[in-house]
């Protein structure tokens, strides 16, 4: 509109200026538009004009104001503090002249390595693997380097990876860096000793020697039971070296020798840790009721992994479910149908009651219980005890106490 306006008036200008003089009298009273023009002052048309003018003005003002503020916003020279450039904005054309001279400049004043490597590991940078290697042989940097970087070891020059002090020090930050450690010193019983104490897994960067070293075997799969791996084949047959894996990590049965996965105490020890490792038991003790029952315990899944004969052993599927409700599942089509061994699961897990069958659905009994450990167990229960309203106003109020409970801690 404000352009429409500005036109308009400016032609009117022109033809009140250039055209209307010209015209004579009665050529201008027949004609409306001439008629209205000559008698709209020029005045009034000027006047017209001024806020078109002040705004084009204003937009000038505006674009002269935001020149200047880009000229500001324009990043200032880097300043230079000790070689370290230290930048507003981005750089400027004169910093990147600056900016070589300013490099070579600090070449020169560099302090020698240790002070540098020593402030860059405290601040876990890795310094060394961009060092040079004169640099590299500075034994008390790349100590220090190394108790701040867990990958320093791999940068170190091959004098050092034979270096005993320098080793240690790298498998007590991290174990697995003894795979960055000469043969000679993955020989040596001390810095391996130390690395699998800190990771059991370092066990597989250990000489062959010391993999059949019962002591350190012992040591790594103390703090790593899956170490049982790499251990020689005598040890993984040493009852003390596969007691001790599995206590740590059931599944380390897995490594074991066929003999000690046909012992009764290793196989229970596992399957106390771990119940999936009841996989690697021999197909006797598979079928032990005694380990049996400890794997049905360990977990809800366990009785998952049992032999479908003892997936319907009463006694069996009765332990599971009085321990993990959510066991039931896993329970044949027969026992699933047993009311006791339900009840039995719903008030450890009263959801287990979508398992349960249409007859059992319906046994107030049940249903009862199943609300009582989890008030939405109401849904799968019969439609008839659904719309039970006894049932659905309790099953709302324990509903509102389990939540609030939830809640509370």
């Amino acid at each position: 509109m404000p352009i429409i306006s500005t036109v308009t008036n400016l032609v009117c200008i022109f033809q009140k200026v250039f055209i209307i003089p010209f015209k004579q009298e009665k050529n201008i009273s027949k004609c409306p538009y001439y008629s209205y023009l000559n008698r709209k002052s020029f005045g009034r048309c000027i006047i017209l004009l001024i806020p078109v003018l002040g705004n084009i003005l204003v937009g000038i003002g505006d674009f002269a104001c935001k020149r200047e503020s880009d000229k500001d916003a324009l990043p200032k020279p880097a300043k230079y503090y000790g070689g370290i450039s230290k930048h507003e904005g981005q750089p400027s054309r004169d910093d990147k002249k600056i900016f070589p001279l300013t490099l070579k400049k600090e070449a020169v004043e560099l302090k020698n390595f240790k002070e540098k490597l020593q402030i860059s590991a405290q601040q876990k940078v890795n310094t060394l693997r961009d060092a040079s290697k004169d640099h590299q042989n500075d034994r008390e940097g790349v100590l220090a380097a190394i108790q701040h970087d867990d990958l320093a070891m791999q940068q170190t020059c091959q004098d050092f990876q034979d270096a005993k002090k320098v080793v240690f020090a790298a498998v007590q930050h991290d174990g697995l860096a003894l795979q960055h450690a000469s043969q000679a010193l993955q020989n040596n019983k001390e810095i391996v000793l130390a690395a699998v104490q800190h990771a059991g897994l370092a066990l597989q960067y250990a000489s062959q020697e010391l993999q059949n070293d019962k002591e350190v075997v012992l040591a790594a799969v103390q703090h790593g039971g899956l170490a049982l791996q790499y251990a020689s084949p005598e040890l993984r047959n040493d009852k003390e070296v596969v007691l001790a894996a599995v206590r740590h990590a059931g599944l380390a049965l897995q490594y074991a020798s066929q003999e000690l996965q046909n012992d009764e105490e290793v196989v229970l020890v596992a399957v106390q840790q771990d119940c999936l490792a009841l996989r690697y038991a021999s197909q006797e003790l598979q079928n032990n009721r005694v380990i049996i029952l400890a794997a049905v315990q360990q977990a809800p899944w366990g009785l998952k992994y049992v032999s479908k004969e003892l997936q319907n052993e009463r006694e069996i599927v009765l332990a599971a479910v009085q321990k993990f409700g959510l066991s039931f599942r896993y329970a044949s089509q027969e026992l699933q149908n047993d009311r006791e061994i339900l009840l039995a699961a719903v008030r450890r897990r009263g959801s287990v009651l979508m398992y349960a069958s249409k007859t059992l659905k319906n046994d107030r009994e049940i249903v009862l219980a199943a609300i009582q450990q989890d008030g939405l167990a109401l849904r799968y229960a019969s439609e008839e005890l659904q719309n039970n309203p006894e049932l659905v106003d309790l099953s709302f109020e324990l509903f509102r106490q389990q939540s609030k409970g939830s809640f509370l801690g």
